[in-house]
C-alpha cells in the first residue's frame, strides 16, 4: 500500500496496484511450484518405496532446473525497469563551472532550488531534487563544477560530484553552447562519458552558438540543444529520457522487481539453481543436488511467504497416492 501512496507517475501507480493484486507473487509462485514438484517427487520415492511411483530420474531435475533458471533470469531482468519506475533514476547534472547546471536544475523542477550567480564555483556541494521528465522520475543531483581547484571547500565539492557521477545511471552533461569548449569542458566530457547513459546538453541556445554540434553528437550519440533561461529544448530532452527509460505502459505492470530486497532474494534463488545445475552435470547424487534446490526455494519463500516443508508434504499427498 505504501508504494501505491508514494507513486509519482502513472507507471508507478500501475506497478504498485499490480503488486497489491498479487501479480508478482503469482510469477514467483510459478517458479517455486516447479521446484517444489521436484522435491516432492524425490521424497515420495524415498519415503514410500513400496508405492507405485515413477522412478526419480536426473532428467526430471534437469528439465525443472532449466525452466527455473530461465524464469529467474527473466524476473531479474525486470529489476532495473522496476526500480526506476518506483524509485526514480539517479541523474547527475555534470559540467564545468558556470555551464548552466544549476539554472537547468531550476528549470526542470520549476522553481529556484539552486543558487545561480555569474561567479564560477557558486555550487560547492551536491543539491538534490526530484522531477518528472518524459513520464520518468529523475533524482536530479546538481554538482559542483568539475575542475581542478586549490580552494579546499570547492575541492571537496568536486570530489562529491565525482562520487555522484560514479553512482548515476544517467549523466546530463551540460556545456555552455555560447562559448568555445575549454580544457575544463573536455575534462568534464571525459568523466561524464563513464556513466552508463549520457545526454549531452548544449545550453544557452538563446545566445549565438559557438560549439560544433556534429562533433558532440558523434562523441555522445544523444545531444539536445536547450536553454535554461527560456525552456527551449526541454521537451526534446524529455523525449530522450523517455527513450532511455521506457516504462512499458501496462506491459508487465505489477510483476517487476522494484527493490533491492526482492532482487537479492531472486538472485540467491538463481545462484542456487545454477549450483544445482553444475552439480547435476558433474554427476553428483540427487539428494546433494536437491540441497541447492531447497536453498533456492528458501530464497523464493522470502518473496511469497511460503513454507517449503509444508508445501512439499502437501504436494506429495496431492500428486501421489501414498499412505492409502
Amino acid at each position: 500500500m505504501a508504494d501505491l501512496v508514494d507513486a509519482e507517475t502513472p507507471a508507478a501507480v500501475r506497478q504498485a496496484a499490480g503488486q497489491l493484486s498479487g501479480v508478482l507473487g503469482r510469477r514467483v509462485r510459478a517458479v517455486y511450484d516447479g521446484l517444489v514438484d521436484v522435491l516432492a517427487h524425490f521424497h515420495a520415492v524415498l519415503d514410500y518405496p513400496d508405492e507405485e511411483i515413477d522412478p526419480f530420474r536426473s532428467e526430471t531435475i534437469g528439465g525443472a532446473l532449466d525452466r527455473a533458471r530461465e524464469a529467474l533470469e527473466g524476473l531479474l531482468a525486470t529489476y532495473d525497469r522496476g526500480r526506476y519506475i518506483c524509485g526514480g533514476v539517479p541523474c547527475v547534472l555534470a559540467g564545468r563551472p558556470n555551464a548552466g547546471k544549476s539554472s537547468l536544475l531550476n528549470a526542470l523542477v520549476g522553481y529556484e532550488r539552486a543558487i545561480v550567480t555569474d561567479v564560477p564555483g557558486t555550487t560547492r556541494d551536491t543539491v538534490e531534487e526530484r522531477c518528472r521528465l518524459g513520464g520518468v522520475v529523475l533524482r536530479l543531483i546538481d554538482t559542483a563544477g568539475l575542475r581542478e581547484t586549490e580552494d579546499t571547500v570547492e575541492r571537496l565539492g568536486v570530489e562529491r560530484s565525482r562520487c555522484a557521477l560514479a553512482a548515476a545511471e544517467l549523466a546530463l552533461l551540460v556545456l555552455d553552447g555560447s562559448a568555445p569548449l575549454t580544457v575544463e569542458d573536455e575534462q568534464a566530457m571525459e568523466q561524464a562519458a563513464a556513466a552508463p547513459r549520457v545526454i549531452c546538453l548544449v545550453n544557452k541556445s538563446d545566445l549565438p552558438l559557438a560549439v560544433d554540434l556534429e562533433r558532440l553528437k558523434r562523441r555522445f550519440g544523444r545531444l539536445c540543444v536547450v536553454s535554461a533561461a527560456t525552456g527551449e529544448g526541454l521537451d526534446r530532452l524529455a523525449g530522450q529520457v523517455a527513450e532511455l527509460f521506457p516504462t512499458g505502459g501496462d506491459q508487465g505492470a505489477g510483476e517487476l522487481l522494484t527493490n533491492a530486497r526482492q532482487a537479492a532474494a531472486a538472485r540467491r534463488a538463481l545462484e542456487s539453481v545454477e549450483r544445482a545445475q553444475t552439480a547435476l552435470a558433474a554427476g553428483v547424487t540427487a539428494d546433494a543436488v536437491l540441497t541447492d534446490v531447497e536453498q533456492g526455494l528458501s530464497a523464493l519463500g522470502e518473496l511469497t511467504g511460503a513454507s517449503i516443508r509444508e508445501d512439499v508434504t502437501a504436494r506429495i499427498f496431492e500428486r501421489f497416492c501414498v499412505g492409502k
